[in-house]
């Protein structure tokens, strides 16, 4: 065969044989609280800093907030302090200070459904969680408590407190600042740490004591409640719209004035679940139906292939 194949075809080939990347599995959110036998984190003071910059250069905030001096407000908080006297009024200069807008139509709440419920909020790009705001992301899975001697704070021990004031306080003046349509992640399988079955609506929980009753109802069009349930467990679920606590829920908002529209496992929210499980069950069900990338390329690369060769 004197012909030769065209360069066209080898830069074909090449594209066609490329496969995509996939998304790097998103950071865990953990709300942090004092734990025994820890103190609080290293570098406390270095880390709060770099965060504070780094999130007012991603997100562009104006007017800018002065890191060193929400430092200084923060660390007053709890400076110096026996670590289970430190009140929820006292972190108001900080939050003040930190003021943050949610854009309209942005905000989620959740509870019970950590991973996913940031995993979908991608980084405060899709939907807005009180982790995606600046003190939320600062602060986020650190651990902090004070000392009455120096330094201020015990780098040792962290008790257990009753009063852990920081994340209530920061949840309250993340639901005062709701606006327009409000979403909300529940878990309709949630299961306590000895496997046992609980309630999706968990009136102990911090979005039914501090951000449920901090909403402004004037401000709020629709609360859209989200219930997921996990891949591998089956219908009919006890814990769904219009069913178990979710009924409660239902209740109470539609008492304070709110319009509600609850949704079993959306769509969207499936196939995120579906992202990190591609193999379980209900994710091989739905992606079997598609066509498979690799057999489009390769079939259209053969038609390709013997075009070009009857044609020399």
């Amino acid at each position: 065969m004197g012909n030769r194949l065209p360069l066209s075809l080898f830069v074909l080939f090449g594209t066609l044989c490329v496969t995509g990347r996939t998304n790097a599995a998103p950071r865990a959110s953990v709300r942090s609280g004092p734990t025994e036998n820890t103190g609080t984190t290293p570098h406390l003071q270095e880390i709060f800093l770099g965060r504070c910059w780094g999130f007012q250069q991603l997100w562009q905030v104006s007017p800018e907030v002065n890191c060193t001096d929400l430092w200084d407000k923060f660390f007053g908080a709890f400076s110096y302090r026996e670590p289970c006297d430190v009140m929820a009024s006292s972190y108001d200069p900080f939050f003040q200070a930190s003021t943050f807008e949610t854009p309209v139509n942005k905000t989620m709440f959740w509870s019970g459904t950590n991973v996913l419920a940031h995993a979908y909020s991608d980084e405060g790009h899709r939907y807005r969680t009180l982790e995606d705001t600046l003190p939320g992301h600062i602060l986020n899975g650190l651990q902090w408590c004070g000392s009455p001697r120096a330094p201020g704070f015990n780098d040792t021990v962290c008790p257990q407190c009753e009063n852990r004031p920081f994340w209530p306080e920061a949840s309250k003046f993340f639901a005062q600042r709701a606006r327009g349509d409000v979403f909300v992640m529940l878990n309709g399988t949630r299961r306590d740490a000895s496997g046992n079955p609980e309630d999706a609506f968990r009136t102990t929980s911090i979005f039914a004591r501090v951000e449920l009753p901090s909403l402004n109802k004037n401000a709020i069009s629709t609360i859209h409640v989200w219930v997921i349930h996990d891949l591998d467990s089956d219908p009919p679920y006890s814990e769904s719209c219009g069913k178990g606590s979710l009924s409660q829920l239902e209740q109470i908002l539609s008492y304070d004035g709110f319009h509600v529209i609850c949704q079993d496992d959306p769509p969207s929210l499936r196939h995120q679940q579906c992202v990190d499980a591609p193999y379980s069950p209900l994710c091989t069900s739905v992606t079997s139906k598609a066509p498979k990338k690799n057999t489009i390329y390769n079939s259209f690369l053969s038609v390709v292939i013997v075009s070009i060769v009857l044609n020399l």
